[in-house]
């Protein structure tokens, strides 16, 4: 018998699926100190116009290219900033980020030890996209498996250092 159980990050649509809310997780704006030293500090949104880019996230699903999102005294702001390279996985979009290609927006635990070791810096903190939630999501059944029920608790303890209640 294999766990019938996903991870979702982000807003759920509606499913007739049971769903075990665990937390958020927080997003960091970085560049490389490279980039920052070539291109400058963005303090403010408006300054990304001042020639930033970013390095491009698209779904490797969809081929979308994700914008770069800020929250700014409770609601989102989408801002379109150019990108001298696109990726579809986070291996490469940190690799990308440390290459001084352009900023980045990143769950903070992708990126913890970089930001730690200083190849990595924040930058405009007060304007962090907004947290995504992360559930698990699994049939609903009137018992949960002994195999989704260890599965379950070994995500949770795995994760809970990097969520956010």
């Amino acid at each position: 018998e294999g766990v019938d159980c996903a991870v979702r990050i982000g807003e759920l649509a509606n499913s007739s699926l049971a769903v075990r809310p665990m937390g958020q997780i927080s997003l960091v704006n970085c560049a490389s100190a490279a980039y920052l030293r070539e291109r400058g500090i963005p303090k403010r949104v408006q300054d990304l116009a001042d020639g930033h880019c970013s390095v491009g996230y698209a779904s490797a699903v969809t081929g979308r290219k994700s914008p770069w999102i800020s929250t700014t005294s409770g609601q989102e702001l989408s801002v379109e900033l150019p990108s001298r390279v696109i990726v579809n996985n986070a291996e490469n979009y940190i690799a990308c980020c440390k290459a001084g290609l352009g900023l980045i927006q990143i769950p903070r635990f992708d990126v913890q030890d970089s930001l730690q070791s200083g190849e990595l810096v924040e930058v405009m903190p007060q304007f962090r996209a907004a947290p995504m939630p992360v559930a698990l999501v699994y049939p609903h059944r009137r018992q949960r498996s002994r195999r989704l029920s260890a599965f379950v608790e070994w995500f949770e303890a795995l994760m809970r250092p990097h969520l956010d209640p």
